[in-house]
């Protein structure tokens, strides 16, 4: 682990719980940055930022993140278009997405400044909520498959076949189901219950990984569990969050640990590994 002063501030921005809210992601990022430019460390990021795959320089995101805070504290005005899409995706669906996913959705489309930061400092790719409809699939399969570009994405399909073997030959402790996910933590890994794969919403992937939301499963406010899984998991799905927001302050922290030359970042990701100065 690097003691260089970069790494070493970068890693001291890491959170220290899990934050509610898209503001207080938001506002982690800000005093990081500050943080940077206070110390004269601008060249050492933008030195680390393409190994760390941070898409855009310092002075960029310096520029966009005041403009992407004031977008967290302004009140949501849904345009006319966001409205008719979301209508679409609950009919899709069946029901309303979890309300952190359609706030995210909707900050993402207000707010180009705070899209363009969240993008840059994100590692996987976010999906547009508009890839999960016009691909011809038959409405079974709801909010499940997704289109980027020419490249279609059935995540249920993760959950099918010899899935469904593997599933039953799994010890029940480490089966997630709908009586069961709440017991698991962040980090966990679990064999979710294939009853639940047209449930699924793959919100972003990532070379052979991808993120997805299980809509069939809520907590008492309406939100829903979020997991990792990948070609290389075996499986099995990584716990990650309870909410969006939760989600995105682990994924920034990975971020953080890949500018601060970690390797344990995967691990920082997955959530069994918390970044620490």
């Amino acid at each position: 682990m690097s003691d260089e002063p970069f790494a070493v501030l970068t890693r001291g921005h890491g959170r220290r719980t899990s934050e509610s809210s898209f503001t207080e992601v938001t506002d982690r990022i800000a005093r990081w940055l500050s943080a940077v430019e206070a110390a004269g460390l601008v060249a050492a990021f933008d030195g680390a930022a393409p190994d760390a795959r941070v898409t855009l320089p310092f002075d960029r995101l310096r520029s966009l993140i005041g403009p992407a805070r004031a977008a967290c504290r302004a009140a949501g005005a849904p345009s006319d278009a966001f409205l008719d899409l979301l209508g679409r995706l609950r009919t899709r669906l069946g029901a309303s997405p979890p309300p952190s996913l359609v706030d995210f959705w909707e900050l993402r489309e207000r707010s180009p400044q705070w899209r363009d930061v969240v993008s840059a400092l994100v590692g996987p790719t976010i999906y547009d909520p508009s890839s999960y409809l016009d691909h011809g699939s038959d409405p079974k399969y709801r909010l499940s498959v997704a289109l980027r570009g020419d490249s279609r994405s059935p995540v249920y399909a993760t959950l099918e076949d010899e899935y469904v073997e593997w599933f039953e030959d799994t010890d029940e402790a480490q089966r997630a189901t709908a009586a069961t996910w709440q017991r698991f933590s962040v980090g966990d890994g679990v064999m979710l219950d294939p009853d639940i794969r047209y449930s699924l919403i793959e919100i972003a992937s990532d070379h052979g990984e991808w993120v997805e939301v299980v809509t069939d499963w809520r907590d008492a406010s309406g939100e829903s569990p979020i997991f990792r899984s990948g070609d290389d998991y075996e499986g099995y799905a990584d716990l990650l969050a309870t909410s969006v927001p939760q989600w995105l302050g682990l994924e920034i922290d990975a971020t953080l640990a890949r500018l601060a030359g970690s390797v344990d970042f995967r691990a920082v990701a997955g959530g069994t590994t918390p970044l620490t100065p």
